[in-house]
């Protein structure tokens, strides 16, 4: 699933590539998504970002793009059949999402966690999270409480910020919010950098892949010693996902 740095990579590329322009024809081949024929027609006006959503402003409207697990956008010739596709002054952008869950709707709805990009996201957290003893990592890919962090990106955090994934919520400090924030920054600000992370289907909108995963600390690194003290990373499930951690730079309390 797309995470915060891939979505990131494609509101840049998007910004560069499709805002001040007019979307001329919209054509859905899913008719679940036959009401895009309307909303997206348009100057677009500006793209952000809000969480793992992209927001269009189209004309007065604003759109949102949810890409689901498996969606991605790609600017000229389609890789794979799509779901929709823009004709736009300069080109076209096709939707791509084999998996079908990609979703296109009015802004409405949107989760309300805090960017973690935002300077108070680390007080804004410690607060929220007084009295609830959920796991941590359970807590940081909630984004009711967190925009943005997925699986990948919140083990890699976890291990380098060294908080164990199965500490309550609770426990943490304001100093360890503080640092766990400080290591996201950077962390994410890397994945951008490399277009996020590809295993099989993430491309950005050039079709290029992302060179994070050769980044990758300890997500889908279990049995491989730790790269930080050689311990054997652990694959643990965690809420029904795969959690990867180094049980001795870890440890739970």
């Amino acid at each position: 699933m797309p995470e915060l740095p891939e979505v990131e990579t494609l509101k840049r590329e998007l910004q560069a590539e499709l805002v001040g322009k007019k979307i001329k024809e919209v054509f859905p081949f899913d008719p679940k998504l036959k009401e895009a024929r309307e909303l997206l027609k348009g100057e677009v006006k500006a793209v952000e970002r809000h969480g793992k959503v992209l927001i269009f402003q189209i004309e007065d409207h604003l759109i949102t793009l949810w890409l689901g697990m498996t969606g991605r956008l790609k600017l000229g010739d389609a890789d794979l059949p799509p779901r929709l596709s823009l004709k736009f002054t300069g080109g076209t952008i096709h939707l791509i999402d084999p998996r079908r869950f990609a979703k296109i709707g009015l802004q409405d709805g949107l989760p309300q966690g805090i960017d973690p990009f935002q300077k108070e996201a680390a007080q804004f957290l410690f607060e929220r999270a007084k009295g609830i003893k959920r796991p941590i990592k359970s807590l940081l890919m909630d984004q009711d409480y967190v925009l943005g962090f997925g699986n990948i990106y919140t083990c890699e955090i976890l291990f380098r910020a060294k908080i164990n994934p199965f500490l309550p919520s609770s426990d943490l400090s304001l100093e360890e919010w503080n640092l766990l924030f400080e290591v996201a920054k950077r962390v994410l600000e890397e994945a951008i950098s490399l277009r996020g992370t590809t295993f099989s289907q993430w491309r950005d909108l050039y079709g290029q892949q992302g060179l994070f995963r050769e980044r990758l600390m300890v997500y889908r690194r279990e049995g491989e010693p730790c790269l930080r003290c050689g311990t054997l990373i652990r694959r643990e499930v965690l809420q029904g996902r795969g959690t990867w951690f180094c049980p001795n730079c870890q440890k739970e309390g």
